[in-house]
């Protein structure tokens, strides 16, 4: 890992490259379909056979600390080097943390390396040109390090790399992951061809919305309603019992609420993860680590926490 720990002294110029060279394998992946023996994408939607082993990584919010802690509990070069192995981010590398920048050269990094199995989907924080919010600092944080120049790396490089991440992943039988939740959908109409539906997320401004933005609540009288975020909503077990039916999954997997490493809802049906502790210092970090052989044994009522791991 002491190589990848040398983005503290990139140039702005050599992270530059790099993120545009990401970008560059993200479209080429959502244009060419086949990625791998078990890895397709359909535009913004990925869609897996259950891999060998997979490693879920949630919110990071700057916090470098906590992922190369991360990375180094699950040996990432070795793990990595098996194509069936997979590694996934929920979203929201940047923000309140100190090392927004440092984070997403890292993964940059590993996804240059090993480009067919690790994977980072878009959280919000990865579309406040999309969705304003108050909370994001990330540009300014770019032009106190790098001024001028810096606010030109945010509007020319990672806003193109931003919209090139993926915001939704399907692994066959087993679960569906985004950063917030479910999009609200009550036709039946949108299920018979979800996929397409899903692939291309610039034409739908609402489900992107929903899948970066939205959190399940226990409420079973209404399939959703409005949040206090301000953007998104909360969406009930009714609404999650259709997606995994529609489907054919058992499991939500997704980040997008601080809480204690990870978290359930909808008879645990939805697993929230977190993996930043650094800008929450009453919170824990934790991943999820499982293999084929036990995704495959899982059965209703899921029981998943013995495979979530604190560091």
């Amino acid at each position: 890992m002491d190589d990848l720990l040398s983005v503290f002294d990139y140039t702005l110029a050599e992270g530059k490259e790099l993120v545009e060279k990401i970008t560059i394998i993200h479209n080429d992946q959502k244009l060419q379909g086949f990625i791998s023996d078990i890895a397709m994408s359909s535009g913004d939607y990925l869609n897996f056979q259950i891999p060998n082993n997979l490693v879920v990584v949630g919110d990071l919010h700057g916090d470098f600390t906590s992922l190369k802690k991360i990375m180094n509990k699950i040996n990432y070069e070795e793990y990595l080097k098996t194509e069936s192995n997979m590694l996934i981010f929920l979203g929201d590398y940047i923000d309140r943390g100190k090392y927004s920048l440092e984070v997403l050269l890292f993964l940059c990094g590993v996804k240059s390396i090993f480009p067919n199995n690790m994977f980072m989907l878009r959280g919000n924080h990865e579309a406040y040109h999309r969705f304003p919010f108050s909370a994001f600092d990330f540009p300014r944080d770019l032009q106190n390090k790098f001024g001028g120049s810096g606010v030109a790396f945010y509007a020319n490089t990672m806003v193109p790399f931003f919209d090139s991440l993926s915001s939704i992943c399907e692994i066959n039988g087993f679960c569906l992951l985004v950063h917030g939740g479910l999009p609200i959908i009550e036709d039946v109409e949108f299920f018979r061809n979800y996929k397409f539906r899903l692939s291309d997320m610039k034409s739908d401004e609402v489900l992107l919305e929903e899948i970066l933005w939205n959190d399940p609540r226990e409420f079973t009288d209404v399939n959703w309603r409005a949040s206090n975020r301000g953007l998104g909503k909360y969406f009930g077990i009714n609404l999650t019992n259709n997606w995994l039916n529609y489907t054919n999954t058992k499991l939500i997997i997704r980040g997008h609420e601080p809480c204690m490493g990870h978290k359930f809802n909808h008879d645990n049906k939805v697993l929230t993860l977190f993996s930043s502790k650094e800008p929450y210092p009453k919170f824990e970090p934790s991943y999820l680590e499982i293999s084929k052989k036990q995704m495959e044994a899982l059965s209703l009522p899921i029981d998943i926490k013995e495979f979530v791991h604190g560091i």
